[in-house]
């Protein structure tokens, strides 16, 4: 049988207020077009469908369509990540279940809906175990969290994460195909760069050793960069499907097609992604940046500037690069090597703001006109008062 394997979504995620819903519709229409060549038997989805708690309704459009047209494929699994609204979603979950998707939002015991068997269309036998994202109060107790010293938490959280994978995977046996499918930080596994960074603490880690060798294939999400994690079987985070944030610029995107069967290794197949804008980082003089024009394409665009600032400087950064700069920060000599402070000195406001501009390279008369032109103001509005 063959699996497809994807996690990560974050459906609503802008760049700097700029909206990428037309990326995310894009790149979940590549992913439904990998199911349908790759003819797979299931499709699972390892979390943070959204990238917020309270989706807005074009966000939820976007990740309820994709979800019934990989339906019309293969039965999707899914679970949420801990930026989902487990609430929000378990309201949802009956009526995707019509559609062939089974959602789930929370831990549950195997006889609760935390395994689900079901035999595909090839006529495998498939068991997942079912882990959505944990937090630490959820499975640490209140008690505990205010009067343990904070390692002892972490081991609470990963001693009895490990329990919870010993129960869920205890029924795993060698005439089925064997999955877990999980949302959560292994040991052993390197961030991406867009993750939250209060869920990659140790505090929230699982040991890599917890998932047991019985399992035939392990569907990670949480960590944004496509990985193996090393431990006694296939243990695979597929990744974010586009650039989320610029630490993830460098990284390629994929989905994981998996060919299973009973008692054999997995064989993994990475598939991958080209709808979402790439992310990129320039840097130079601004006559550089406007050589760079032709070759940005559409990437958005982080920007080092190497002049002094002046205002409009940002303008003139977007004027040559065009739509796509989303973040401009001036890196002048001076911004890049001051180190000292400076002490009033009996000096006036107007001499410390020029002084301030001076040490920073910025060359506008017409900031320390319009500073002088407000602090004036604000001196005259006070005596008034």
């Amino acid at each position: 049988m063959r699996l497809l394997h994807t996690s990560d979504w974050h459906v609503g995620k802008a760049i700097r207020g700029r909206s990428r819903a037309d990326e995310h519709r894009a790149v979940l229409n590549e992913i439904v077009d990998a199911a349908e060549r790759s003819s797979v038997d299931l499709v699972v989805v390892a979390g943070d469908l959204f990238e917020t708690a309270a989706p807005s309704p074009e966000s939820e459009g976007i990740v309820y369509e994709a979800f019934l047209r990989l339906a019309q494929i293969a039965p999707v699994v899914a679970i949420s990540g801990n930026h989902d609204n487990p609430r929000r979603l378990r309201a949802v979950a009956p009526m995707l279940a019509l559609g062939r998707v089974t959602l789930l939002t929370e831990p549950r015991s195997p006889t609760d809906g935390g395994v689900i068997e079901m035999t595909v269309a090839d006529g495998t036998l498939v068991r997942l175990a079912l882990v959505p994202f944990v937090s630490q109060r959820g499975i640490v107790r209140a008690d505990e969290l205010m009067n343990s010293a904070g390692f002892e938490n972490a081991q609470r959280y990963a001693e009895r994460m490990s329990r919870v994978l010993d129960a869920l995977t205890a029924s795993f046996s060698a005439d089925a195909v064997n999955i877990i499918v999980g949302h959560a930080f292994v040991q052993g596994g390197a961030t991406g760069g867009g993750e939250r960074a209060a869920h990659l603490v140790e505090e929230y880690s699982v040991p890599a050793v917890s998932f047991p060798a019985t399992a035939s294939y392990v569907a990670l999400g949480h960590l944004h960069r496509p990985q193996i994690v090393r431990g006694a079987t296939a243990i695979h985070y597929c990744g974010s499907p586009m650039q989320l944030d610029f630490g993830e610029e460098s990284q390629h995107k994929q989905v994981n097609v998996v060919e299973l069967a009973p008692g054999l290794p997995a064989k993994v197949t990475e598939v991958a992604l080209h709808s979402g804008r790439p992310l990129r980082t320039v840097q130079g003089t601004l006559d550089q940046l406007a050589a760079l024009a032709d070759e940005v394409g559409d990437a958005w665009l982080r920007v080092r500037v190497n002049e002094p600032a002046r205002a409009g400087l940002a303008d003139d950064v977007r004027a040559a690069l065009g739509e796509g700069v989303v973040d401009v920060v001036v890196e002048s000599d001076a911004e890049l090597g001051r180190a000292r402070v400076r002490r009033r000195d009996g000096r006036t406001p107007h001499q410390l703001f020029s002084d301030y501009l001076t040490e920073r390279e910025i060359v506008d008369p017409r900031v320390e006109a319009g500073f002088a032109e407000l602090f004036d103001h604000v001196q005259s509005s006070g005596a008034e008062g």
